[in-house]
């Protein structure tokens, strides 16, 4: 039979300990990325559970309440098209049918409980190999599949350098001899440099960026680093990296296009790697790359990284509530953009 615990603040350490034998969990299904969104959005409640059949720890399954407007609430394992779902500690013998059900019934007396208007999953490759059939059994529709690129490191770093694409050598090469240097920021003017150039980033691709407070929490915790870019003295580039357990997550980056032609993007790339392998991380993930952007999955291909195919399932339980979501999204996201815009200027001129 299996049980679920909902996380509370005394068994916080746990489910870190927990989650750390799970061989699939990352960045995203630890307590700091939990409370990183927490402080950051008011939207998102955290939902986690510990899992056990009968009285032994088996895993746990992370989750949040988005409640974006009034009247508009859905859960979502994890959002952003993060990987979610259960994630199991290795050697745990388990029948994954039973437990997808067991997970499904504890959501639904939430689902109810608080109105939500749909169930949001992104499993991860392995996930979505292993138990993304079963979904569709319990009511889940698959929504779309989607795809990442994951790096296998190597105690040697040397050995992956080697098998690099030529181009990159001479890329990271060209860098150094531009007189690039990279480094992992510790302060808080490179922060506030970084996040400048973020949101320049973000504006020119389109995008919504991500709050200054959450980048700020992260950089600060034990689960981000802020490796940056110079030339000159001024930051040029720069990336937000994530490590929990056996993976590295390359997250949020930015750049100056006017200084791409020194390569700063390759030496970061290079920086990051590196200081996994000589960590012992078994993985770098270099994240989903939207279809339509070719030079982006390319470049990601050109350090020999895998595509991995995942999916996402949704369960609907109110379509007129996620119609009314729907609806409202696109204006809410340029209202988001811009607010995030003004305040980096304000804080900008304060300085």
């Amino acid at each position: 039979m299996y049980t679920f615990e909902p996380l509370d603040s005394q068994c916080e350490d746990t489910w870190d300990e927990v989650l750390k034998q799970c061989p699939g969990s990352n960045a995203f299904h630890s307590t700091a990325w939990r409370a990183a969104l927490d402080q950051a959005f008011v939207q998102l409640s955290p939902m986690y559970y510990l899992i056990k059949e009968n009285s032994t720890l088996i895993g746990g399954f992370p989750a949040f309440v988005f409640k974006p407007i009034p009247g508009v609430k859905m859960l979502h394992s994890m959002p952003w098209n993060l990987f979610g779902g259960v994630q199991l500690i290795a050697g745990a013998e388990v029948d994954i049918k039973a437990l997808i059900e067991s997970t499904d019934k504890e959501l639904e007396d939430a689902v109810h409980g608080q109105k939500i208007c749909e169930a949001f999953f992104t499993l991860s490759p392995v996930q979505t190999v292993e138990y993304g059939h079963r979904l569709p059994e319990i009511g889940y529709q698959k929504h779309r599949t989607l795809f990442t690129h994951l790096l296998k490191t190597s105690e040697d770093y040397e050995v992956l350098w080697k098998a690099y694409n030529k181009r990159v050598r001479g890329a990271v090469r060209k860098a150094a001899k531009a007189g690039v240097s990279v480094s992992d920021a510790n302060t808080d003017a490179e922060l506030e440099a970084f996040y400048r150039l973020y949101l320049a980033t973000v504006k020119r691709l389109g995008g919504t960026p991500k709050p200054r407070s959450l980048i700020q929490f992260l950089f600060r915790s034990r689960i981000g680093k802020l490796a940056i870019a110079k030339r000159d003295g001024a930051v040029i580039a720069g990336l937000l990296y994530l490590h929990f357990n056996r993976t590295v997550t390359l997250w949020c980056e930015a750049s100056d296009p006017k200084s791409l032609e020194h390569r700063p993007n390759n030496a970061i790339f290079h920086h990051i790697i590196h200081w996994a392998c000589e960590r012992g991380y078994g993985c770098v993930d270099f994240g989903a790359s939207p279809p339509e952007h070719h030079g982006l999955i390319a470049h990601k291909e050109q350090y020999k990284a895998q595509r991995f195919e995942f999916c996402n399932y949704i369960k609907i339980h109110s379509q007129w509530r996620r119609r009314v979501w729907r609806t409202a999204e696109p204006s809410l996201r340029k209202l988001y953009t811009c607010i995030q815009h003004a305040r980096s200027v304000g804080k900008h001129k304060q300085a």
